[in-house]
């Protein structure tokens, strides 16, 4: 990993900070946000968990997407649920996995839909940051579209990405949405870490803005 700059720090703040806010306006609560220190060569951080994270700049820690039990339970009976997340694509393709998904609840996909909105909202928001185009075909290859795309699997629709993306482009580029990001942005760069009354710091949820059609 290249040292951290002031200028990296800064982008990398507008990228937590856009988590943050599409997870918030998602209806996700989000626990803490973190970035490292300017200089840094490297750079480590624990979360709730118990999990050290590396090779990484910043962190926006949300909380986790709950799956149904039946589902969880039948991920576990055909030996796919792993913490890696390892073989399930192979198993939500069959017939029976499409049966499983296709019981999930409108509250549920929801659910999902939120959790990749805040998803991509960094890279939006690093996008928008830099002044750049945010276009999904040129971000596809980043760790936290290839975690939203993995969610997008679990909706049984092809667009399902691609129209998250453009729903959390969209608000984002609202004037007072991206204020808000970048109010956080700013302090974040300043304190480090936000924990203690970060809600206060973020957007309310939108009514209705993942439910079904």
């Amino acid at each position: 990993m290249r040292p951290l700059t002031r200028a990296l720090r800064r982008e990398t703040c507008a990228h937590e900070a856009g988590h943050a806010v599409a997870f918030a306006l998602a209806g996700v609560p989000v626990l803490r946000l973190a970035v490292a220190p300017e200089g840094a060569e490297r750079w480590r951080t624990d979360i709730r968990t118990g999990r050290c994270c590396t090779d990484l700049w910043g962190l926006c820690e949300k909380a986790d997407l709950v799956f149904p039990r039946p589902f969880m339970r039948w991920l576990g009976s055909e030996g796919v649920l792993h913490p890696d997340g390892r073989g399930f694509e192979e198993i939500v393709d069959t017939p029976l996995g499409q049966a499983q998904l296709g019981g999930f609840a409108p509250a549920q996909r929801r659910d999902i839909r939120a959790h990749i909105v805040g998803l991509l909202g960094g890279p939006v928001a690093t996008c928008l940051f830099n002044g750049d185009a945010a276009a999904l075909h040129t971000l596809a290859e980043l760790d936290d579209v290839a975690r939203a795309a993995r969610l997008g699997r679990f909706l049984c629709a092809p667009d399902a990405l691609p129209t998250c993306f453009a729903l959390t482009a969209q608000v984002l580029r609202q004037e007072d949405i991206w204020e808000r990001v970048m109010q956080l942005a700013d302090r974040l760069e300043q304190h480090g870490e936000l924990r203690a009354n970060l809600r206060s710091l973020l957007p309310p949820a939108l009514p209705g803005w993942l439910d079904d059609d």
